[in-house]
């Protein structure tokens, strides 16, 4: 006998669905933590005593250039403000500001447009600097600069690598592959070139498996740790937000301890106790943007393929405006998800986003996977070997007739950044 269905709200895009959960095992959130009462004045303070260096304003006293690494619009932070704080340090080292200039970190993500890059940063930081788009794949826009103990090989921006100050800034998050994001990341993958994710994207150093909140140990992390200390990273600014996407904290400071100290603010935040795993996990990346494209929105599946039974069932609600990505065309030529499996672990990384396919073709094999209140067309989804919902009461629906009415579930719905952690296990 089903038990009482529970109303959930799930954000979808820039709005939020509503759905009737039967047998509703937990919403995993994380914890409820006020953001501070002023943004400005808690980057300031922040700056004004940094961990494990000394202030930026000394480091860049003297300097002729100064690069200052930031996000680009599928990793959402407060960019302009960091920027403008950054920069008034830089001011009163004595660099003008026609001697600082941004490098947007894309990875292998698409170029943002003027309009993104306006509503991230304000209209005064865009018509302010000079803005330089990464680009992994143009050998002439990247200087590489040896390779770490383990191999990989540093190639970088060539500007960012010119600067005389380096300064990186981000939002330090759970991520399926580094543990966290922030720090290392804006280097490796940030502004990185093909040659350097070839070796760091690829087995052995990915995880085979999701490692959201996995430092101490990860290759991922510590072989981007070694590149990002290799290119010289003078300063970072990381900040940590809550639910509601405002600002908890800012950690500056050294490359690695001012991002470990993030990083625990961060654990205590976002990582969540679940009494088990679910028949079913109904997941959300966060709403836009990020489920701006499928791509980003596989972070979301990381975290349910922690949290679902194995032969379970995971839907992926995701608007993904920008559709699936370059690893769909991978997807819907695979005659079956094992095929993308082989094909990364012969191949490795590439820019085709084998990686990505790679990861969505894990939680097949384990999982029935479907997406739910998604723009990505039908037919396009079950080419990828997605099922595919119109709405997320069709999916609830169809999961209750496949696992029987007495199907348990679990609702995530800010998937990207939780770590789950099951009680029993």
């Amino acid at each position: 006998m089903r038990r009482e269905c529970t109303e959930v709200v799930v954000p979808v895009g820039k709005g939020h669905v509503k759905a009737l959960v039967p047998n509703l095992v937990a919403v995993a959130k994380p914890k409820s933590v006020p953001g501070v009462p002023d943004e400005r004045e808690e980057v300031r303070r922040a700056l004004r005593n940094p961990i494990g260096s000394g202030t930026l304003r000394e480091i860049a006293r003297g300097k002729r250039t100064a690069g200052i690494v930031v996000n680009d619009i599928t990793r959402p932070y407060p960019g302009g403000l960091l920027v403008e704080e950054i920069a008034r340090e830089l001011n009163e080292a004595g660099l003008e500001d026609g001697k600082i200039f941004l490098v947007v970190a894309y990875g292998i993500h698409r170029v943002n447009t003027d309009e993104e890059l306006r509503s991230m940063f304000g209209d005064a930081v865009v018509e302010r600097f000079r803005i330089v788009h990464h680009c992994a794949g143009d050998e002439e826009t990247l200087v590489t600069l040896g390779r770490t103990p383990g191999g990989v090989t540093v190639q970088i921006n060539r500007e960012f690598a010119a600067a005389e100050v380096k300064i990186t800034t981000g939002l330090i998050t759970p991520h399926h592959s580094a543990g966290f994001s922030g720090g290392r990341k804006s280097v490796v993958p940030g502004i990185s070139g093909l040659a350097c994710l070839r070796t760091h994207h690829s087995f052995p150093i990915r995880p085979k498996d999701p490692s959201m909140g996995w430092i101490s140990g990860n290759p991922f992390h510590e072989h981007a740790l070694d590149a990002a200390r290799m290119v010289g990273i003078d300063f970072i600014v990381n900040t940590v937000d809550n639910v509601e996407r405002e600002m908890v904290a800012t950690v500056a400071g050294d490359l690695a301890e001012a991002h470990k100290v993030g990083v625990e603010i961060c654990r205590s935040i976002w990582e969540v106790d679940l009494p088990s795993r679910a028949d079913v996990v109904i997941v959300s990346p966060g709403g836009y943007p990020r489920d701006f494209d499928l791509h980003q929105s596989q972070k979301a599946c990381s975290c349910a393929e922690l949290a679902c039974r194995p032969g379970g069932q995971i839907i992926l609600c995701a608007e993904a405006p920008d559709g699936a990505g370059k690893f769909g065309k991978l997807l819907q030529e695979a005659k079956h998800p094992e095929e993308l499996v082989e094909k990364y672990t012969r191949e490795g990384f590439t820019a085709e986003s084998t990686a990505k396919a790679y990861m969505y073709a894990r939680a097949l094999l384990k999982h029935r996977l479907g997406l739910a209140c998604s723009k990505v067309p039908k037919d396009e989804a079950e080419r990828m070997f997605m099922l595919s919902y119109a709405s997320l009461e069709e999916g609830i629906q169809d999961a209750l007739a496949h696992y029987g009415e007495d199907a348990t579930f679990l609702v995530i719905p800010y998937a990207s950044d939780i770590i789950p952690v099951i009680h029993e296990e």
